[in-house]
């Protein structure tokens, strides 16, 4: 499948994007079966003898992934390519059948190769684009040794120049495809990289604010719940002013690798501005947030930038009320944020309930 519009650090559209792609896959599934459907209609009450047996495997193997997604048991990656050599094992059977089957005065090919192109575009939604082009080269490939064999051996002399001419219009074609779905196929990438790059803190790898501002307005949208913490580092100008701006840059750089490696699956993590970093959660207990950032605080407390050592930060936690908008959840973090400043710093305050303090380490 085609690189989502993310980066290793969960950019808010990761998500969308994904369930974009799902309904894209039913949709393909419901088109595929009225297709099958419709050309076994047409064919009664004299079936083709490979479409009888072919068309409703087909069928069988989409309703069969199109189930295992539904239930979770198979990941979209997966669904697409094993759905994907389905569809290309089928067109390209069709391929072989239709030289039997081709009348004695016939000088072109059959309806059945349009659904080449299809295969030469699906190509592309299913593998990266290297793995793409590979993949439908080696379709035409195997296309062009069916049409060689039959021109050269099966089909009648009468009929051999036009199916022969028919079969390279053919060929041709599908070549022309597959560079045009190649070439916005590395469009595509490099524009996902652009997007990619435009929701990534530079500095510390994690999102950045527009980033979060998005996953924000996502979550209001949809009405999800959500939990915040927003902390920032205490006397983090202290280091810039006494050891200079590229001790405060790692200084960073191994905080933003702290909270990466603590993330909750579905969380994300962002860099709000200057010291202050904002973690965006799955609806979380306060107890398990304040555990997960209590190992987030004994990382901190851990780290050596040069002559900097045992780095703190004041964390304030609030999580969403039913209907409540994420500026006001984000206006409560950021005092609950305050409130263990005002404690004393090296700090986690719950906005949600009364004040906690728990030092792993001697105040700042």
């Amino acid at each position: 499948m085609p690189s989502t519009p993310t980066t290793p650090h969960d950019v808010p559209q990761a998500a969308a994007w994904q369930r974009s792609q799902e309904r894209m896959f039913s949709a393909l599934v419901g088109l595929t079966l009225v297709a099958s459907a419709a050309a076994l209609a047409l064919q009664r009450p004299h079936y083709d003898r490979l479409d009888v047996w072919a068309l409703p495997g087909l069928a069988l193997l989409l309703l069969t992934l199109q189930g295992l997604l539904w239930t979770r048991r198979l990941e979209l990656p997966t669904a697409m390519r094993v759905a994907y050599v389905g569809g290309a094992a089928y067109v390209l059977l069709a391929l072989n059948h239709q030289f039997s089957v081709l009348s004695q005065t016939s000088v072109t090919l059959m309806e059945s190769t349009y659904w080449f192109a299809v295969i030469y575009a699906a190509a592309f939604l299913a593998f990266p684009s290297r793995a793409a082009t590979a993949v439908t080269g080696g379709v035409l490939g195997l296309a062009a040794l069916i049409c060689a064999w039959h021109v050269g051996f099966t089909v009648p002399a009468a009929t051999r120049v036009g199916l022969t001419s028919a079969s390279v219009q053919f060929l041709l074609t599908g070549a022309v495809l597959i560079v045009l779905n190649r070439t916005i196929g590395v469009q595509h990438h490099r524009l996902m990289a652009s997007r990619a790059a435009a929701f990534t803190d530079v500095l510390t790898g994690l999102a950045n604010r527009r980033a979060a501002e998005e996953r924000l307005a996502d979550l209001a949208a949809r009405a999800e719940a959500f939990t915040l913490v927003l902390f920032d580092l205490d006397h983090f100008k202290a280091v810039n002013d006494t050891h200079g701006h590229a001790t405060g840059d790692a200084v960073l750089r191994g905080v933003g690798a702290s909270v990466r490696s603590r993330l909750p699956v579905g969380g994300l993590a962002a860099r709000w501005g200057g010291e202050e970093f904002l973690l965006v959660l799955p609806p979380t207990p306060p107890a398990d947030v304040q555990g997960m950032l209590d190992m987030l605080r004994a990382s901190l407390h851990a780290q050596e930038h040069g002559p900097v050592r045992g780095i703190t930060a004041c964390f304030g936690v609030a999580s969403a009320r039913p209907g409540e908008h994420p500026d006001h959840v984000l206006a409560r973090a950021d005092r609950a944020m305050y409130a263990a400043k005002a404690q004393g710093r090296n700090d986690v305050q719950l906005s949600e309930g009364a004040p906690r303090s728990s030092p792993l380490c001697p105040q700042d």
